[in-house]
C-alpha cells in the first residue's frame, strides 16, 4: 500500500540519519529533523504524483538528500511555530516563564514565588516582574543553572516542547494542504486536525513543565552547594 511505502521510507531516512546524528546538536535532531520528516510524510500523502521519486525505494544517497530536505523543512516549520506560539500562550495569559509575575499562579507555590523574587533581587538585582518584559532574565536564569551544572531535565523539557511545536505547524500545515488540494479527504483532515490538537496540548504541558523545572532547579541550585560545604 502507498501509505505503508511511505511509512517505510521515513522509517528508512530516521535509520539512515542515525549513522550521522552525532554531527547534529540534541536539539536540531528532535526539534528540528524530526518535525521536518513529519512534513515530508505529509506531504507524500498528500502529494504522491508528483513527489513520485521520494515514495518508491530511494538510495542510500538519496535518504542523505531527504535528511537535508527534512532539515530544512525542519527550520521553515520552527519559523511558522514560532508565530503559532505566541497565538497559543496568548490564551494563557503569556509565556510561562512571565507567570511568576503574579503571586498566585499555575507554576510556583505563593513561597516559591516569594522565594523566587528575594533570589533574583541578590543575583541579579532584578524582580519578577523583570520576567513579562524580558527574555533575556530568563536566559540569565538558565546560564546560573548551567554553571551548576544542573539543565538535564530543563534541556529534556525543551527539546520536547520545540519537537511537539514543529509536529503541530507540520500537521497544521498539513490540513490547510488537504483543504487546497483535496477537500473530500476528510479521512485526512480529520487525522492532521487530530494530531495538531494533541501536539498543541503536549506542546503546552511541555513549555510549562519547562518553566517550572527551571525557576524550581535555580532555586535549589544554590542551596546545594551551600550544604555541600564543610563547616
Amino acid at each position: 500500500m502507498p501509505c505503508q511505502r511511505n511509512l517505510a521510507l521515513i522509517v528508512s531516512i530516521v535509520l539512515s540519519s542515525v549513522k550521522i546524528v552525532d554531527k547534529f546538536d540534541p536539539y536540531e535532531y528532535v526539534g528540528i529533523v524530526v518535525p521536518g520528516m513529519v512534513l515530508l510524510f505529509i506531504c507524500i500523502q498528500i502529494f504522491p504524483e508528483q513527489l513520485t521519486g521520494m515514495s518508491n525505494s530511494l538510495s542510500i544517497g538519496d535518504f542523505g538528500l531527504a535528511l537535508i530536505l527534512a532539515f530544512v523543512a525542519g527550520h521553515l516549520l520552527q519559523a511558522v511555530g514560532n508565530v503559532f506560539e505566541k497565538l497559543v500562550w496568548l490564551l494563557f495569559g503569556g509565556l510561562p516563564s512571565t507567570w511568576p509575575v503574579k503571586n498566585k499562579n499555575r507554576l510556583l507555590s505563593s513561597s516559591q514565588t516569594a522565594r523566587l523574587e528575594q533570589k533574583l533581587k541578590t543575583e541579579t538585582g532584578c524582580s519578577t516582574e523583570a520576567l513579562k518584559n524580558s527574555a533575556g532574565l530568563t536566559r540569565e536564569i538558565y546560564i546560573l543553572v548551567l554553571s551548576r551544572g544542573e539543565v538535564a531535565r530543563i534541556d529534556k523539557f525543551n527539546r520536547n516542547y520545540g519537537l511537539l511545536r514543529g509536529v503541530a505547524t507540520a500537521f497544521l500545515l498539513g490540513s490547510i494542504l488537504i483543504l487546497i488540494e483535496d477537500r473530500s479527504n476528510i479521512k485526512g483532515m480529520l487525522f492532521c486536525l487530530t494530531a495538531f490538537v494533541a501536539a498543541t496540548y503536549r506542546m503546552t504541558r511541555f513549555g510549562i513543565h519547562y518553566a517550572r523545572e527551571l525557576f524550581v532547579e535555580y532555586l535549589v541550585s544554590g542551596e546545594h552547594q551551600k550544604n555541600e560545604m564543610p563547616e
